[in-house]
């Protein structure tokens, strides 16, 4: 059997002949019966400033008692405001639909390759001017990110030669099979929290890159595939940049562009396809006013278990 080694009470230590303490005079109690007999005296408490004869992680009959399921019918989620967060998802899909749009164009020579180059220059410049007035850079950082494009431009001229001819051996199902499953990770891997940081790419802007040197490669000149592989670094890298800066400061700003450029989008697309558009105008929809829906619907199957291991949620009063 285990006894105490040392007192409870005093600290002596107890020899193997000892029966009891040389100071208190009180038994040498065996190590089970003694645990045994303070807990039966003593209610364990959830105190932290006193000590008390359990373990640490003793769990009482009151634990079960505290757990709390959550009541999901009255705290579902609210309908306007999950309308309002597909604003990012929508403005997504924009920027994918308008550059599969600028391709189209590209592969029928339905525009001029000059045209498009002076377009994406000037969008490049106003995304750029609009981002140091959003952020209220000084003029010298303004040049020094002129300058970094400038140094892009000519290195993104030089490979792209190499771009155009690195895909070739493929069929052309072949490529945009794998267009399509990139697309699909572009949307559904971005980060619309903004949790991130974009001094790293991550998974969704490398699935951009892969989709657009796939597209670039069915193009028929080397300034094709170079205004390509700059679009697709304005849509996918730079713009959520500049997203994520107008919502920051002015939210109704950037839902009143991304209500414009759905419009927009839709009309366009009434010129090639009447299916297209139709098609687009359902997603945005669906996306919209559907899907929030579907949220608060499957919100009420959410087990979601509160305990005391969870923090306090203190009111907080002006």
């Amino acid at each position: 059997m285990d006894y105490f080694k040392y007192c409870p009470w005093d600290g002596y230590r107890f020899s193997e002949n000892d029966v009891q303490c040389f100071i208190c005079r009180r038994p040498k109690y065996q190590l089970t019966s003694y645990i045994q007999e303070e807990q039966e005296q003593k209610k364990w408490e959830k105190i932290l400033y006193e000590k008390q004869p359990y373990d640490d992680n003793y769990i009482d009959e009151t634990f079960l008692q505290s757990v709390q399921k959550q009541d999901n019918t009255n705290n579902g989620p609210d309908y306007k405001q999950l309308i309002s967060k597909t604003s990012d998802l929508i403005f997504a899909v924009n920027c994918v639909v308008f550059y599969l749009l600028s391709y189209f164009l590209m592969l029928h020579d339905m525009v001029n390759d000059q045209l498009q180059l002076y377009f994406w220059l000037v969008a490049a410049i106003t995304c750029l001017i609009m981002f140091s007035v959003v952020k209220k850079m000084k003029t010298l950082e303004i040049l020094s990110n002129f300058k970094s494009i400038g140094i892009y431009i000519s290195i993104l001229l030089l490979f792209a030669p190499v771009m155009q001819t690195v895909n070739q051996t493929y069929a052309d199902n072949t490529i945009y099979v794998l267009t399509s499953v990139a697309i699909l990770i572009y949307i559904f891997l971005k980060d619309y929290d903004y949790e991130k940081d974009f001094t790293e790419l991550d998974v969704s802007q490398w699935a951009s890159l892969v989709f657009s040197s796939l597209l670039a490669s069915r193009l028929h000149n080397e300034l094709q595939v170079f205004l390509m592989i700059f679009a697709s670094n304005l849509l996918f890298i730079f713009v959520p940049i500049l997203q994520r800066s107008i919502k920051q400061k002015y939210n109704s700003v950037f839902r009143v562009i991304n209500l414009i450029s759905t419009i927009g989008l839709g009309l366009s697309l009434l010129f090639f396809s009447y299916f297209l558009a139709l098609l687009f105008f359902g997603c945005v929809f669906f996306i919209t006013f559907v899907s929030p829906l579907q949220i608060i619907w499957l919100y009420q199957y959410k087990n979601t278990i509160r305990g005391p291991w969870d923090l306090p949620n203190v009111k907080q009063y002006d």
